[in-house]
Order: structure tokens, then sequence, then C-alpha cells
């Protein structure tokens, strides 16, 4: 059984010193799974500064993991949503095309995912690769992604992105 896993993590403090992130991310970072009623509270807290005009701007990332082999970590943030809303269309293309591609949001971060052999797929954020069954990678990104926007519009209050659900449900009744 393969084990890949995705979560989200918000930026909660301005990064200056890359390394710094790395070496000491609990001072930068909350996990939105480990931490959910933080990460609610932050949003609510601050509403002035992350939503404008019903839309979130918050820096974050994801983590990626397969078999506890980190794909994505700290290093790799920019506005969130925007980066979840890419990544769906990333596995839109794939499931019409055959691959798909994109970048992170506000920088030169590939985001790639390719169809392999016996339904297999390789999926690749900058040089970092994972290569995992068809079937696992689509349903935990799908049903990550869908948790993620179901928080935002029923959490949060931000309607705007229930565009994005409908957009995943699509995807999973290609699959």
């Amino acid at each position: 059984m393969e084990i890949l896993t995705f979560n989200e993590f918000i930026i909660k403090k301005p990064v200056t010193d890359l390394q710094d992130l790395v070496n000491n991310p609990v001072q930068y970072i909350v996990n939105i799974e480990k931490d959910f009623n933080e990460f609610i509270s932050i949003i609510n807290n601050n509403r002035d500064r992350y939503i404008e005009d019903g839309i979130l701007t918050l820096e974050g990332g994801l983590f990626i993991q397969q078999h506890y082999r980190e794909i994505s970590g700290v290093k790799y943030f920019d506005d969130l949503p925007t980066l979840w809303s890419y990544i769906l269309n990333v596995v839109e293309e794939y499931l019409e095309i055959g691959n798909g591609k994109s970048y992170f949001p506000s920088q030169p971060i590939k985001i790639q995912l390719n169809q392999l052999q016996k339904r297999k797929v390789e999926f690749l954020i900058d040089h970092n690769r994972l290569e995992v069954e068809q079937d696992v990678f689509l349903k935990v990104i799908l049903d990550r992604a869908e948790f993620f926007f179901i928080t935002l519009v029923k959490e949060l209050s931000l309607s705007k992105y229930k565009y994005e659900i409908d957009q995943i449900q699509k995807l999973k009744s290609m699959i």
C-alpha cells in the first residue's frame, strides 16, 4: 500500500531568512491538519489582513511525503489558495491529455504531473519527484484539496471558493 500524504501549512510570520525557516519551521508555520483551530483563529482574528473582497491572500504551502520521504516542505511556499488552484489545473490537464504542468503562482518552481506506464504517475515539484499509482495519487490530492476549499467556504465563509469545489467534483468524475 502506498503511503502518500498532502498537508497544508501557512506562514504565520514574515520569512526573511529561508534557511532559518527550514531549520526552525515551528517559529514560522502552522500545520493546518495538526493545528486546525489555530489556523481558523489566525484567519478570523486577522480577516482585514488576509481577506480582500472574499479572497484569501495567505502564504503557505504543502507538505508532500511519500513513504515519509519529503517531496515538498516549508521552503516551497506561495499564496496557498492560488497554489492549490494551480495544482487542480495541473490535475485537470493531466486527466485530459496525459500530462499537466504549471508553476507556483509567484515563483519559477515547476509543478508537473506525467502519466507513466502501468497506471502510475510521476509528480514533480521543482526537482523533487515521486512515482505512485495513479488512483492513489488522484484520490489523495483531490480529497485534500477538497478539504481545504470546503474549509474556506464553510469555516471561513469564503463562498468565492465554491468554484474550486465544483472543479474537484468534476475531476473526481473524470477518474
